[in-house]
């Protein structure tokens, strides 16, 4: 091992948590690799903390922090650039305490949404479930805002431990105490929880989670429409939403996205929950199928009764919606491997490629028929077809997730390349943002970030933190 500072630290932490590699394997997107200069993999805070205190003696060292690495279609585990240390954290595992009767649970960054989804099976408390793979970290998957069936996860999120640049760990937020306490994240004073979101200000540790209660009675009302239809049916949509009709967040999938996914319906298709008191629930969903069942724009509507016993039917879309509403991951990898034939811990290493990109729009017609018209000219213009699912936050924000699923070894792949950069300039000139980036088009926060003074504040607390820059993962600098 010729590299000094991978000697140092495996002296102190030991050589089975270091590796000497140069090149991370395959990512799923196929975005280029970038070199790196080692991988450390703590299995302790201790060990952690001791890996940044040493860094901070070798001039010009950068280490990149993640979580289990499943940020796929958007880089996986790389850097946005050459020359960092990667350090993996999913050794640093548990659930360190839990609370189901007060609602919290304090996790570490390799836990898993499964881990926890499994821990809550049977109790009156469930979390909130992204629909990507169950074996995905929680706290990484928050920590970008990522978006659950209920809410942007980062709402999640409460309190956070976090070990800074200079070695010193704090913690923010709302922590357990000996009283019980109202679990509030803001406290007095600046806030600081978000502060850590998307940020390279330090590396997070642990954080306190919110559990949420189970509703009396949870319904998925699945129905479809025609893009020909996209104009009244949005407003309709809208209008249901800005009007409490539905729980969380309501998703349509688009007859790509159908396709890629392996869902049975091969148009537009909404999922909708309606959950809450059981009367309400049943007046709620007798009102949505009548008025399906007169509309000239919605057809084929159905509603399921959920629980953790639900049985499955024969669309693979539709079983993981209904089951991660109510807490459950026991579908989200079967839909994985059916979009890209493999399971969790070989996704990155297969043929099949994936890329994800992610604006936000405002919640009308008119942007939507706006985003759709982008994508078709895309599509003229690349050869490249994406898929789009629509996922409502609330009454006025809608997150577009934009997927293109494309072969690595074809000749798709520098097409696909050329698509997402389509994708990020044109719905850019639209002023549609994304609220996430990869690890290719790091370069665009400064470009979306509202005016130059953020960008210039967010350097100089960057600057006044970490002034030898030794917390890498800079996409959002």
């Amino acid at each position: 091992m010729k590299n000094d500072f991978l000697q140092h630290v495996a002296a102190r932490i030991g050589d089975n948590c270091v590796i000497n590699v140069n090149y991370l394997p395959d990512n799923v997107s196929n975005f280029y690799k970038r070199k790196i200069k080692g991988i450390f993999r703590p299995n302790s805070l201790t060990a952690l903390s001791q890996i940044v205190n040493e860094a901070k003696k070798y001039s010009g060292t950068r280490l990149h922090p993640i979580s289990i690495g499943y940020n796929w279609g958007l880089g996986s585990k790389e850097d946005i650039a050459d020359g960092s240390y990667l350090i993996e954290l999913d050794n640093i595992n548990a659930i360190r305490k839990i609370n189901i009767e007060q609602g919290w649970a304090i996790v570490e960054p390799g836990v898993t949404q499964g881990q926890l989804s499994t821990l809550l099976k049977g109790t009156g408390k469930m979390i909130n479930i992204t629909a990507s793979s169950a074996y995905s970290s929680f706290l990484g998957n928050a920590l970008d805002r990522g978006v659950g069936l209920r809410h942007q996860r980062t709402e999640d999120l409460v309190g956070l431990e976090v070990i800074l640049p200079n070695g010193k760990i704090i913690r923010v937020g709302w922590w357990p105490t000996e009283q019980h306490t109202a679990i509030y994240s803001h406290g007095v004073g600046p806030s600081l929880v978000q502060f850590f979101a998307q940020s390279s200000f330090g590396i997070v540790t642990a954080g306190v989670v919110k559990l949420h209660s189970r509703p009396e009675l949870t319904n998925i009302l699945r129905f479809n429409f025609s893009r020909s239809n996209l104009i009244p049916v949005i407003t309709t949509l809208q209008h249901w939403v800005s009007n409490r009709v539905n729980s969380g967040v309501l998703k349509i999938y688009d007859s790509t996205a159908n396709t890629t996914y392996g869902g049975i319906d091969s148009t537009y298709t909404v999922h909708m929950c309606i959950d809450g008191l059981e009367k309400d629930v049943y007046a709620k969903t007798q009102h949505i199928l009548e008025y399906c069942e007169i509309s000239d724009i919605f057809s084929n509507a159905v509603a399921s009764q959920v629980n953790e016993d639900h049985y499955p039917g024969s669309d693979i879309i539709a079983n993981l919606v209904e089951a991660a509403h109510v807490g459950d991951t026991s579908f989200n990898d079967v839909l994985l491997k059916k979009t890209l034939g493999a399971k969790h811990d070989m996704i990155d290493k297969t043929d099949n490629g994936w890329i994800f990109f992610l604006p936000l729009l405002p919640f009308t017609p008119d942007a939507l028929l706006k985003a759709y018209e982008i994508i078709d000219e895309i599509h003229a213009e690349s050869g490249i077809l994406c898929g789009a699912t629509i996922n409502a936050l609330n009454e006025g924000v809608i997150d577009l997730v934009i997927s293109i699923a494309f072969n690595k070894k074809s000749e798709e792949q520098p097409r696909t390349l050329h698509a997402l950069d389509l994708l990020h300039e044109k719905f850019q000139e639209n002023g549609f943002i994304p609220y996430r980036l990869g690890v290719n088009h790091s370069e665009w926060a400064s470009k979306i970030t509202p005016s130059d003074s953020e960008n210039d504040f967010i350097r100089e607390l960057k600057s006044l933190i970490d002034p030898q820059n030794i917390i890498s993962n800079d996409r959002y600098l």
